[in-house]
């Protein structure tokens, strides 16, 4: 009898995990996909194959099969590389309209050549976030806005990362406060006030393997926090001294861009391609910590 209720007690548990993540755990288990590199493109490129590279056949992560080439090696630092995504859950229509969604920021549209290259530097922080989020989520198999949450603290800077979750905490409720008839009229990033797809982004940790269920609010988490992260590197490069203006109007191109992110010690240790994460320095070596040491010993 004991036996028994403990069965019951089970399965309820599992409908209860189960309930708002989409039928990802049962389509998650049975999937052999995976991403690994591709020697295609360079040697450096991830995509999704058919076979598990996983050591206990289960579970795969962004990180999980390293390429064993040695170009991902600096000749002196020997420091592994991030991987490149080559499918990244946004487009870049949808870059250039999250970066004018802002009044204050509607300038035109910065070149391709600059939203491509944003782009490159946000994935970076993706591949980022979405280990961290893996790593906590190992416990109880499951990723939700809090495992996403405590990953954006982990790898961005304290003044970015409360303005991505502070972004985060307004789309979700949104979301929670639309209607009924909402429901069935508009859809999640619509509801959520985003330009960036939210769907899109669920089935992209589904199939990078984030975790073996990922909730809703977890890919609602993360697409508000990158579109903010990106009008945040924008909104920091336009206030940047480097950038040149023409009768008002900033001239972008990807040098001012890497000048304006390299002076920045907020955001470019998180934007570069070393899988080890460099706090609060700029390219310069120059230090943003100083200045928080500082705050908080007068406080």
């Amino acid at each position: 009898m004991a036996r028994s209720s403990k069965s019951v007690a089970r399965t309820l548990e599992d409908l209860t995990l189960d309930s708002g993540y989409g039928g990802a755990a049962d389509s998650f288990r049975s999937s052999s996909a995976s991403l690994c590199c591709s020697e295609a493109h360079g040697g450096n490129y991830w995509h999704l194959t058919d076979s598990m590279h996983s050591r206990h056949n289960s579970l795969d992560t962004v990180n999980t099969v390293l390429v064993e080439d040695t170009e991902i090696l600096e000749c002196s630092g020997q420091c592994a590389k991030l991987p490149e995504l080559e499918d990244v859950p946004w487009s870049l229509g949808e870059v250039a309209s999250a970066l004018n969604k802002d009044e204050e920021m509607s300038l035109p549209t910065p070149p391709q050549d600059v939203l491509q290259r944003l782009s490159l530097l946000i994935s970076r922080v993706l591949v980022r976030v979405a280990k961290e989020a893996q790593r906590l989520s190992l416990r109880y198999a499951k990723c939700t806005k809090y495992e996403i949450q405590s990953a954006i603290k982990m790898v961005l800077s304290w003044s970015v990362a409360l303005s991505c979750t502070s972004a985060a905490l307004s789309a979700l409720s949104l979301y929670n406060m639309s209607t009924e008839e909402d429901k069935f009229s508009r859809g999640k990033s619509a509801r959520c006030g985003l330009i960036f797809n939210v769907g899109r982004f669920f089935r992209w940790m589904v199939d990078g393997r984030v975790a073996l269920r990922i909730h809703e609010h977890a890919a609602i988490y993360l697409a508000a926090c990158m579109e903010s992260l990106f009008r945040e590197v924008y909104a920091r490069v336009l206030r940047s001294a480097l950038l040149e203006r023409d009768n008002g109007i900033p001239k972008f191109t990807v040098e001012v861009l890497e000048q304006a992110i390299n002076g920045d010690a907020e955001i470019w240790g998180s934007l570069q391609p070393w899988q080890h994460l460099i706090c609060g320095k700029s390219a310069n070596g120059e230090s943003h910590l100083n200045g928080h040491a500082d705050r908080d010993v007068e406080t």
